[in-house]
């Protein structure tokens, strides 16, 4: 007998699609995804933001039903929530009745925040930029994609994802982020001019 496979999480909604637009909210759900569930004062710390600064974000994402209260812990007198995502894996879901608008509004925001790590890495000189450790790079790559290299195309990238977000918080990991745009890059072809209306002499 074959072993039964997970089902795949349902496609995002609207709502939650539209929630993931916010880059700090988007960086929640990428913690919590890679480092498992956490409570809000390790959520800050594994961002670098103050706790007190996610709170607002967290009950946008359970509102939408992508983060659950898991359980309640407590260390001494303090009584404190510990977070995780309702869904595994996260993907947006590019189909109707989700906007165009708001997968383009999520999409930017995730390269943002990657820009604005780039730049702080790149002014700070903390980022590795050559070697198998690498950890600074940029670019962009245009080609001509058979089905078969789009197909290979795509299964590279999403091992590429989920090597990433495998990494967990542990003394000898670096954080990283990646993020990236596939796109279909048609040939730009100029307007075609109507022709210039002449005179006719006798």
């Amino acid at each position: 007998m074959s072993p039964v496979r997970p089902s795949a999480p349902p496609p995002l909604s609207p709502a939650q699609v539209r929630a993931l637009a916010g880059p700090a909210r988007q960086e929640l759900v990428d913690v919590l995804e890679s480092a498992g569930a956490r409570s809000v004062a390790e959520l800050g710390a594994l961002l670098g933001r103050p706790a007190d600064a996610l709170y607002h974000h967290l009950r946008r994402l359970e509102k939408v039903g992508l983060v659950v209260e898991r359980e309640r812990r407590k260390e001494g007198r303090h009584v404190f929530a510990v977070y995780d995502l309702a869904l595994r894996p996260l993907r947006l879901n590019y189909a109707a009745p989700v906007r165009p608008a708001d997968i383009g509004r999520v999409v930017a925001a995730a390269q943002r925040l990657t820009w604005r790590e780039f730049q702080r890495a790149l002014a700070a000189g903390s980022g590795v930029s050559a070697g198998p450790q690498r950890t600074l790079r940029g670019g962009r790559a245009k080609g001509w994609a058979t089905p078969q290299r789009l197909a290979r195309v795509n299964a590279l990238l999403e091992e590429l994802v989920a090597t990433v977000s495998a990494g967990k918080p542990e003394p000898d990991a670096t954080p990283i982020s990646l993020s990236f745009v596939l796109a279909p890059s048609p040939s730009k072809r100029a307007p075609s001019k109507p022709p210039k209306s002449r005179s006719l002499r006798p």
